[in-house]
């Protein structure tokens, strides 16, 4: 099982961090790696969503479900090949100057193959994705003073 966590304090509401977050369907824009992202169902505080992704020099294609605890949490799971197990955990806190993020990756592959390229170069991807959440905000949020 490949795990990891990112935390960052971010100059912006919780609320437009949330919003930032939930909005799959914009990720190709943004984020490194995601070619798509359809949301194909929804219910009061949950999604499914078809994704492809990049993953080095593999294209993968998976749904996942997202849930929605607004302005707490995002969690979004999947048991879709290429995944065994897929648990990407947001977590935000409110705080005096922004809100407080939290990131919990974990990720087991069902190809060994798969599961030694999360484990060798995953950090550096979930980093960049987190990175990339980060500019989107600097570019489209109004920062807290």
């Amino acid at each position: 099982m490949f795990r990891y966590a990112v935390h960052r304090p971010l100059p912006f509401a919780i609320e437009d961090v949330f919003g930032l977050v939930a909005d799959v369907e914009s990720y190709p824009e943004f984020v490194p790696g995601w070619i798509s992202a359809r949301i194909v169902a929804r219910s009061d505080n949950a999604y499914g969503t078809d994704q492809t992704v990049r993953m080095r020099f593999l294209r993968q294609r998976f749904r996942t479900l997202t849930s929605l605890m607004p302005f707490e949490g995002i969690d979004i799971t999947s048991d879709q090949p290429p995944f065994r197990r897929l648990n990407i955990l947001w977590r935000f806190r409110r705080q005096e100057t922004g809100s407080f993020v939290s990131l919990e990756f974990l990720c087991e592959m069902r190809s060994r193959t798969l599961q030694a390229l999360m484990s060798r170069f995953g950090g550096d991807d979930v980093e960049a994705m987190v990175a990339a959440f980060e500019r989107r905000a600097r570019e489209i949020l109004p920062q807290r003073a």
